[in-house]
């Protein structure tokens, strides 16, 4: 531990830890509200874009809790299945439901559209150009070291990684071939700070070894693990038991 914590110290990254997903969940969560409430206070309003999956259920209904004014913040994920909301495997169903309270006070961007993945991602490539630089995302990371639905050695993933990327969302594909939408490094290197939540002994390796080997080809990660960003750790991968898988 002591070695990853100098090696993001030298990239300017902070490494926070916690015992259990249940204090991680709560802190990952005060910290969104209040860098948001930062953002309002200083520019009137804030951007904010999320992952989905089956880690952040406890995080999501933890940031559905948090006193803010929810009506000033603009809301989009980080990436999303290629499949409408009332699949059970999508990322904007899983926001809608865990963030119920507060979901309809706030300045929603669906990347799914359902006419096709890339003439989606296109449609969310201009309208999100109004919302960068984003003010806060919220990354996930999975064991081969993809981050958003940015996989390891996919086609185009070292343009999609650069800041300079022409477009901020394009059609990607899953390990498996399934089609996906995600943000690229032109929205996500903007964001005025990033935050990243893993959990588990297994994705604290994974992290070691991208940050050490610094190949985002191989580790996509590896392109975003750099100031400014926290990361948020804790050993348990438990979830609530319904959520989704």
């Amino acid at each position: 531990m002591d070695v990853i914590e100098s090696r993001l110290k030298q990239r300017g990254v902070r490494l926070k830890r916690f015992d259990s997903p249940v204090p991680a969940a709560e802190h990952l969560a005060v910290a969104v509200a209040d860098r948001l409430s930062t953002a309002m206070a200083e520019r009137g309003q804030a951007s904010l874009a999320l992952s989905g999956g089956r880690s952040p259920v406890r995080f999501l209904d933890a940031l559905a809790r948090q006193a803010i004014d929810w009506s000033r913040v603009r809301l989009t994920l980080v990436d999303e299945r290629w499949v409408p909301e009332s699949d059970a495997q999508s990322n904007a169903a899983l926001l809608r439901s865990r963030l119920a309270a507060i979901f309809p006070r706030l300045q929603w961007l669906p990347l799914y559209r359902g006419v096709t993945p890339a003439a989606d991602a296109a449609q969310v490539d201009a309208q999100l150009a109004d919302w960068l630089p984003l003010d806060l995302v919220v990354l996930g990371m999975g064991v081969d070291g993809h981050t958003a639905s940015l996989f390891p050695h996919a086609e185009g993933l070292t343009g999609w990684l650069d800041g300079n990327c022409d477009a901020g969302c394009v059609a990607s594909r899953a390990a498996d071939g399934t089609p996906r939408l995600t943000l690229t490094g032109r929205a996500l290197h903007s964001a005025r700070f990033r935050l990243l939540a893993i959990s588990g002994d297994a994705k604290l390796r994974t992290l070691c070894t991208a940050v050490e080997a610094d190949q985002p080809a191989r580790w996509p990660i590896s392109a975003f693990v750099q100031a400014p960003m926290d990361i948020y750790y804790c050993p348990e991968d438990g979830q609530p038991d319904d959520s989704p898988v």
